[in-house]
């Protein structure tokens, strides 16, 4: 298998964005793009390839077969979570209007008590492998990069989000060793986000 994972950079945004986009589903469209495809696109593109956020190039890694993107990887550390979600605001009114702002944020406010990672863990933000890569060990490769940087950082704690409804990423996650600490249930009439919400995973490393 020709597989090699590279640092990414801002010129991947437009394929990057795509296989984001790809693995989102129904819940990235709701909550990125407002019921959009487009828009959410449009979003994931221009936050990959700006900085200081977490869909940016900065925190992503991109896997190559045969030089083809075969799939994406975004981690980093959870003590700057906080400070990566808040750069997304940066460009929040050049990809939504006025009111796309303020409804995004109010379908946002559901998920404020939902911490993805404490500071002493690793975060799985994203990984997207394209769908004429997959069950080709993409994915497994992905999971142990970002377990290799968590290592690198002296994180013990890998952990990740997944939609209760997806069995197959579910049971990926469990055959590399994560297992389930938390489940979040949506129940705010701000969260009809076609999803009845997610379980956190776990790995110590």
């Amino acid at each position: 298998m020709s597989l090699n994972i590279r640092p990414a950079k801002p010129g991947d945004a437009l394929i990057a964005a795509a296989l984001l986009a790809e693995t989102t589903g129904e819940f990235g469209v709701h909550v990125l793009g407002l019921g959009s495809p487009e828009l959410q696109f449009k979003a994931l593109q221009l936050w990959f390839e700006d900085k200081a956020n977490r869909f940016s190039y900065e925190v992503a890694s991109i896997a190559e077969m045969y030089g083809m993107a075969a799939g994406v990887l975004l981690a980093f550390e959870g003590r700057i979570l906080e400070r990566l979600t808040l750069g997304c605001g940066k460009r929040m009114f050049k990809i939504y209007s006025p009111a796309g702002t303020l409804k995004m944020l109010w379908r946002n406010l559901s998920l404020a008590n939902n911490r993805e990672a404490e500071n002493d863990e690793y975060l799985i933000a994203h990984l997207a492998v394209s769908e004429d890569f997959r069950r080709q060990g993409v994915g497994q490769a992905l999971l142990e990069k970002a377990a290799q940087d968590a290592r690198t950082a002296h994180i013990k704690k890998l952990v990740l989000e997944v939609e209760i409804e997806n069995q197959k990423a579910i049971a990926l996650y469990r055959k590399a060793g994560f297992e389930t600490v938390k489940t979040f249930l949506f129940k705010s009439p701000a969260a009809s986000f076609i999803s009845p919400g997610f379980h956190k995973m776990l790995k110590v490393l």
